[in-house]
């Protein structure tokens, strides 16, 4: 089963945005050399003063001396990472149903966790079959939710699709698929336990943008009539917020929902060994993504997604920008770790890489690191964010290190549970 939800560079729009993914893209191929690719230095030119306030910030929140040149091996995240606590902010961690019974979360390190998925059907109806519908029903995940409360975790249940057939069918039909998500869910809110509800619907077609709009309109007016305490977080992509004909309408949006996660990764330049969610200095990142998300809705309502995982690229040499010769492969934080390749330090897109040979061939492996995740702890706080979130918890194992990234020396928001909202 794959190890990531769609997102980001996968359903970039259409237009003048994604004409300039690709001249940069194209531009970037076959470099040689180390340093900073073609691809990293045309999209610097993108970041605005805000944004490059906002990284020259977040670097200096760190206590360590990041590297300035490439292949510096990567710096670790010391034991006082940051030179004061980052401000207290939310921490959000996806628990999904094949990690149920076999992995437990750090619960006092969360504000909120989320049960991922139940599959959404056609209508607004929920599929029964598969293993989340039956997990849901399970004991394990009962002792989760109890557990997770014992720690005043706020518990979602995340409703997933990525279907078109189904994603059309309930932008056509907004008002009555609204309506029927909201009463097939609520009973199972009640009887699990739950918070509220994370909907992780991911569209391509922007002929479904307003239909879509109407439909979490209709949800969410229908759920808070069944249960006003729940809670409703939304999943968006990257680049969301400075797509004008994309699937998600985010100022909209925000109308009808409390939160709104940002899977800020699979944010790798097509074709080249890449960072999978570059801080800064690269065709999408983490700083574009905020400041134009914080333009368009307010900032304290929304959750920066990070990865646990990166991309084993398959490469034409071991230099950043190498181009890659196959199809990457999604890797944990854990695998990578305990695969035991060192680390070299990215001073361009501020993450850690991996480059070896397998089989008489380059490898270059990008992913976030604890030094990474507080850098992009601290950027959320810089921009204002509710706090930040990891796709999934399993994949980092309760790692220490990068719960302290995630925390940044404070202890996390801990919000009202729905039955203290009654």
């Amino acid at each position: 089963m794959a190890l990531t939800r769609r997102s980001a560079v996968a359903r970039l729009a259409s237009g003048a945005f994604a004409a300039l993914l690709v001249a940069l893209a194209c531009a970037g191929c076959g470099a040689s050399g180390s340093g900073t690719t073609s691809s990293q230095s045309n999209a610097a030119q993108l970041l605005v003063p805000r944004e490059q306030s906002a990284v020259a910030k977040a670097e200096a929140s760190l206590a360590l001396d990041l590297p300035t040149k490439p292949g510096q091996p990567a710096p670790s995240l010391p034991t006082d990472g940051f030179v004061r606590p980052l401000p207290a902010h939310q921490v959000v961690g996806f628990l999904p149903y094949w990690e149920v019974g076999t992995f437990t979360p750090d619960y006092a390190a969360l504000t909120t966790l989320v049960y991922w998925s139940l599959t959404l059907g056609a209508g607004g109806s929920i599929a029964h079959g598969g293993q989340g519908f039956s997990t849901l029903r399970g004991a394990s995940l009962a002792v989760d939710v109890s557990e997770a409360h014992a720690a005043r975790d706020r518990v979602l249940l995340t409703v997933f699709s990525e279907s078109a057939r189904v994603i059309d069918s309930v932008s056509n039909h907004p008002l009555s698929s609204g309506r029927q998500l909201a009463d097939k869910i609520a009973p199972l809110l009640s009887s699990g336990g739950f918070d509220g509800v994370d909907l992780d619907i991911e569209g391509e077609s922007s002929a479904d943008r307003n239909g879509f709009v109407s439909f979490v309109a209709s949800f969410s007016k229908t759920l808070r009539s069944l249960g006003p305490s729940w809670s409703i977080m939304l999943d968006t992509y990257a680049t969301s917020a400075f797509e004008p004909a994309g699937f998600f309408d985010v100022k909209a949006l925000m109308d009808h929902v409390d939160e709104l996660f940002v899977m800020a990764y699979d944010m790798q330049t097509p074709g080249i060994a890449s960072a999978t969610a570059p801080l800064a200095n690269a065709d999408l990142n983490d700083a574009m993504t905020l400041a134009e998300y914080a333009s368009v809705v307010p900032a304290s309502r929304i959750v920066l997604g990070i990865p646990l995982y990166g991309y084993d690229f398959p490469a034409s040499s071991r230099y950043d920008g190498a181009a890659a010769t196959g199809n990457p492969v999604a890797v944990t934080y854990s695998e990578i770790v305990a695969a035991g390749h060192k680390a070299v330090w990215d001073p361009t897109t501020e993450t850690p890489l991996t480059v070896f040979r397998r089989k008489g061939k380059w490898h270059q492996t990008w992913f976030d690191d604890p030094v990474s995740i507080a850098l992009k702890s601290a950027l959320a706080t810089r921009f204002g964010c509710a706090g930040v979130g990891v796709w999934e918890l399993g994949m980092a194992g309760n790692n220490a290190s990068v719960e302290a990234a995630l925390l940044g020396g404070s202890q996390p928001v801990k919000l009202s549970l729905a039955t203290e909202r009654l």
